[in-house]
């Protein structure tokens, strides 16, 4: 179940992080959250964004459970985006997925090409490419795209994601403000859901405005009815707005 929550939820939180991306002086950051089933602490997660002055992005996320419970999950992804923003508009180059420690390890790469607006997937051993339309993402990419939408006062957005070599829909919607404290603070936020076909999985998540909106709690009920939350622990001081 780890592997599900990791690989699922916790990128959740390493995209939408990347909010702050669209300051005009973002530096270099850090976050690190706490993960958890119910009340037990299951693993840890760390985002890092990096920019350069052509407009380029980095932004990697990292996740690995927690010792007291390693001896059953054993699972630790890295995930990564690489791209550029033209124009307050993402476009990915490049995603990569590992998942190592487990009984099922796995990697894939994305590679974007914007002249034919074609994507290739490398899986396994497998390649195989897909047409997309312009404004297509990665699954890292399309929070960056939803974190612009709330800056500029949006609050129901989609996307097409190019993910597991199909052509995704993902859509958020906001719907509400609430005040959530977190081990890393008390914040105001904006409390956003993603919606879904599924109505057994539940998916919330809460913005911070004060930090470039990154995120400071998700929660996701899955299938099963288990219960998984993702709290902010650390962050650079460089997202606060000042």
């Amino acid at each position: 179940m780890l592997k599900k929550w990791l690989s699922g939820l916790l990128l959740l939180a390493g995209l939408m992080a990347h909010t702050a991306l669209f300051a005009v002086d973002l530096p270099a950051f850090e976050a690190s959250y706490i993960l958890k089933r119910g009340s037990l602490h299951i693993g840890s997660s760390n985002i890092e964004f990096r920019s350069a002055n052509d407009g380029s992005y980095v932004y990697e996320s990292r996740s690995w459970p927690t010792r007291w419970v390693a001896w059953l999950l054993k699972d630790r992804l890295h995930e990564s985006s690489r791209g550029s923003i033209i124009a307050n508009s993402l476009r990915p180059d490049a995603y990569h997925y590992l998942r190592t420690g487990g009984s099922r390890e796995r990697e894939a790469d994305l590679s974007f090409d914007w002249k034919q607006n074609r994507v290739k997937n490398h899986v396994e051993g497998s390649l195989w490419e897909m047409e997309i339309p312009t404004g297509t993402v990665d699954k890292l990419a399309s929070q960056l795209g939803m974190m612009l939408a709330l800056r500029q006062d949006k609050d129901d957005v989609t996307f097409k994601v190019a993910d597991g070599g199909r052509l995704k829909e993902y859509r958020f919607k906001v719907i509400g403000h609430e005040t959530v404290e977190v081990p890393a603070g008390t914040f105001e936020t904006v409390k956003i859901t993603k919606l879904r076909d599924n109505k057994d999985r539940v998916t919330y998540v809460w913005c911070a405005p004060a930090l470039n909106y990154l995120p400071v709690r998700i929660w996701q009920r899955e299938t099963d009815d288990a219960e998984y939350t993702s709290d902010l622990e650390k962050f650079s001081e460089v997202l606060r707005v000042q």
